[in-house]
């Protein structure tokens, strides 16, 4: 029997990132996947990063994950969005070829001498006295290991739908995990199914560019890792839309979709609805945007953004050649609806580990997210804590007060989920403090905690020093009145970064952006961390009494909606549900008790 020291069941972007972060640690790491070369393959549109989700990416960066790496590596097209309103929001998003981001996964996988990687299926998770004794593999190998990091994607019991058709696989023409599954159940994990969707995938040749209108790649926007110098612009997006042609075809044969036939259990993604959904749902409009993606340089397959369905084939062929552009158009792969399995929620610790499992880790969309970036946020949250762990070192649990990935565990550990979680800046009570341009100071005391020696913690010491170099400059080293001038301006939200990058051109891009949004934000930033002071003192409070917090004038009507619904035993107990503001407020009720 072999034995690894901590075993990675699924091969997407959770299971990268605990590849990845279980072998910087030195463990001995097994990663089971279907196929090696579809290793961080997208499996929906081709893209890494955009609103909220870029700012994990960047989080990763200063952790050492692999995402931030393989997003500028196999990047072909970069955007700045959100650009036209203040540095907290502002989204790095990359369209990435899809052939070669999962041949950069597998080079960096391949890089670690004590990773192995084998093409096989794991069955069953052994157990003896509630905790992780080994796993069981399809081709008969049992695996002895105490540790293992569960990221099945959309594989476990996945279910794809094309109008009356239903097809086990765990995305187009590829298996399912179904063993998996009812080994799961049979040790008392509780399940849900859940659904999302994707898109047709085009024939590029046959499309009509000049009928749409180019969105073209942006320059000097940055990149996801320090490691990056540079990113290129290597293709064109493409905008063309529906119209009331396509919503009739939609229309006249709703009652062949998968989606309202009444076959899916699972419940959708609220933000990215299906094209019949779009046209249900807002029946008002004419149209709808519709994205067009290239998935790589050199690849013909087009990915057709914002035109997810789960209706039959030729019905797709109809509404899609009803587009501009797309009047003849050749379809490589049909768009499809998949409903999988789940966690039930509120089974997993905030270090993603079972309750009741010693050992047994869940990452990914097993957990009830969607999108890659959460994925892999959770991917390398489990594997460092089960490595911690083996390694008999403290756990690390990421707060919501400082981290996106903080944000989307507390969410995810805390809420019902009944339908696939998606992460925006609007989650986190504090998105003027985590943006992307911080997160090296943010998370600097976990980097240094977690001690992976590596370039890229070299490279934001030197950018911190840099940062530290540049304020000193501006604040007491300066005589010069312009410039002093310049800097009060930044707290007018109307003063352009621009202005006050070409003033101090010495300085680099990060430190100038970093210093230039910490000064346009500074007054609710104190004013936060005085609040998440005084809420992190109180947490472990007891709540004795609802019924005075329920009638409290100063408590806000959505926090007792919550606080009546919600069984909290404990002030911590709060974080992410309601305002901080209104847990302050419940503090000072609780201290007269």
């Amino acid at each position: 029997m072999s034995q690894y020291d901590i075993v990675i069941v699924g091969g997407g972007h959770a299971g990268i990132e605990a590849a990845t972060i279980s072998s910087l640690l030195n463990l001995k790491v097994l990663l089971v996947t279907f196929a090696k070369d579809k290793i961080g393959f997208p499996s929906c549109n081709p893209s890494i990063g955009g609103i909220g989700k870029s700012h994990l990416v960047y989080e990763l960066d200063v952790l050492s994950g692999s995402m931030p790496i393989l997003a500028d590596r196999s990047g072909i097209h970069f955007k700045l969005l959100n650009s036209s309103k203040g540095p907290a929001v502002w989204s790095l998003r990359a369209q990435i070829d899809s052939s070669t981001y999962p041949e950069n996964g597998l080079q960096i996988l391949n890089g670690f001498k004590n990773l192995t990687i084998v093409e096989d299926e794991v069955t069953d998770i052994l157990l003896q006295n509630e905790r992780v004794v080994g796993v069981k593999l399809e081709k008969g190998q049992n695996i002895q290991t105490n540790y293992v990091v569960i990221c099945s994607g959309t594989f476990l019991g996945g279910k794809i739908f094309i109008g009356k058709e239903e097809i086990k696989g765990g995305r187009y023409s590829e298996k399912n995990s179904e063993k998996l599954s009812n080994s799961l159940k049979s040790i008392g994990i509780k399940l849900i199914r859940l659904k999302t969707g994707t898109s047709p995938r085009l024939k590029k040749s046959s499309i009509d560019f000049s009928k749409m209108e180019e969105q073209k790649g942006e320059k000097d926007i940055g990149t996801f890792s320090v490691l990056t110098d540079k990113v290129e612009n290597r293709i064109s997006c493409y905008i063309t839309r529906t119209n009331e042609r396509t919503h009739k075809t939609i229309r006249d044969n709703l009652h062949l979709s998968a989606l309202y036939s009444g076959n899916i259990e699972g419940k959708g993604p609220r933000y990215c609805p299906s094209l019949e959904d779009k046209v249900v749902k807002f029946s008002e409009r004419n149209s709808h945007t519709i994205f067009i993606e290239p998935m790589g340089v050199d690849n013909e397959i087009v990915y057709v953004n914002g035109a997810s369905s789960s209706l039959p084939v030729d019905v797709q062929y109809e509404y899609i050649r009803s587009i501009k552009g797309l009047e003849n158009s050749i379809f490589i792969q049909p768009g499809y609806a998949i409903e999988y399995d789940a966690l039930k929620s509120k089974q997993i610790k905030p270090t993603l580990e079972h309750k009741n499992i010693k050992g047994l880790y869940f990452a990914g969309q097993i957990n009830g997210t969607s999108g890659y970036e959460e994925a892999a946020a959770q991917g390398y949250v489990a594997g460092l804590n089960a490595s911690l762990s083996f390694l008999k070192r403290e756990e690390i649990i990421f707060d919501r007060f400082n981290s996106y990935i903080g944000v989307l565990i507390d969410d995810i550990i805390k809420k019902d989920l009944t339908e696939p979680y998606r992460l925006f800046t609007s989650r986190s009570e504090n998105r003027l403090y985590l943006r992307q341009d911080n997160s090296f100071i943010r998370l600097k005391e976990i980097a240094e905690k977690i001690n992976i020696d590596d370039k890229r913690r070299k490279l934001y010491k030197k950018l911190f020093e840099e940062s530290e170099e540049l304020k000193k400059f501006i604040y007491k080293d300066s005589d010069n009145f312009i410039l002093k001038s310049e800097y009060e301006f930044l707290k007018d939200p109307s003063y352009p970064f621009e202005n006050f990058k070409n003033l101090l051109p010495q300085f680099s891009t990060k430190a100038l952006l970093f210093v230039y949004s910490e000064n346009k934000y500074k007054g609710y930033i104190e004013k936060y961390k005085r609040i998440t002071k005084i809420v992190l003192e109180n947490g472990e409070r007891f709540i004795k009494d609802k019924k005075r917090l329920l009638s409290s004038p100063i408590i806000s009507k959505e926090a007792k909606e919550i606080i009546s619904k919600t069984e909290v035993e404990k002030v911590k107990d709060l974080y992410g549900l309601i305002d901080p503001s209104d847990i302050e407020n419940i503090i000072v009720i609780l201290k007269k008790i």
